[in-house]
């Protein structure tokens, strides 16, 4: 298999240093993270702890994403120009950030629609729920729904023009309690 195998240490299965070159190599190219998990032999779980553990490799994954998207940018530009090319670099765009780029139709859910509304969830329930035990068990049950977000997209249980099965980006989510909470412990 392509990379090798993965590492296991003391919290389990990581990405190793090669599988995180290959798959930002994978994704300069404009493959999704499930292509590049796949290439490497792990999940795009995986990546997406990997990212969540080392800011290099999320930063390495997100500009290998945005130089892909930049190029069919640069094609759909230059192709303004002469009318015989400029679609495909279109249609490109259409699956690979259907968020900004694709059709919607009436009342259609974006992913960073429904982040948004479990982020203003977790304010609501750090500033209504006084209890400190019952606001951690609410916010980490809404962390949950946020992590299970990701599967459902990739999944297609969840209707939203997100094809490419591109996981959410879950990690900016603060589901850490306010100030407030250390005051509730003593």
């Amino acid at each position: 298999m392509p990379g090798g195998s993965l590492m296991e240490n003391a919290s389990g299965p990581s990405v190793t240093e090669t599988q995180k070159k290959e798959v930002c190599a994978i994704l300069s190219v404009g493959c999704d993270r499930q292509a590049a998990a796949k290439y490497v032999g792990c999940s795009w779980r995986e990546i997406r702890a990997a990212m969540l553990a080392d800011r290099r490799f999320a930063s390495d994954v997100h500009r290998a994403e945005a130089g892909a998207e930049l190029t069919h940018m640069q094609n759909v530009r230059n192709a303004a120009r002469d009318d015989k090319h400029w679609r495909a670099s279109v249609w490109w765009l259409e699956r690979r950030a259907p968020e900004r780029y694709g059709r919607r139709e009436a009342g259609a859910v974006t992913p960073r629609q429904l982040e948004r509304l479990v982020e203003l969830l977790a304010e609501v329930v750090s500033e209504e729920v006084h209890e400190l035990q019952d606001r951690r068990r609410l916010l980490e049950r809404l962390k949950q729904i946020t992590g299970s977000l990701d599967p459902m997209f990739c999944e297609g249980k969840v209707s939203a023009s997100r094809p490419d099965g591109q996981a959410l980006n879950a990690g900016t989510t603060s589901f850490d309690e306010d100030s407030n909470s250390d005051e509730d412990e003593q």
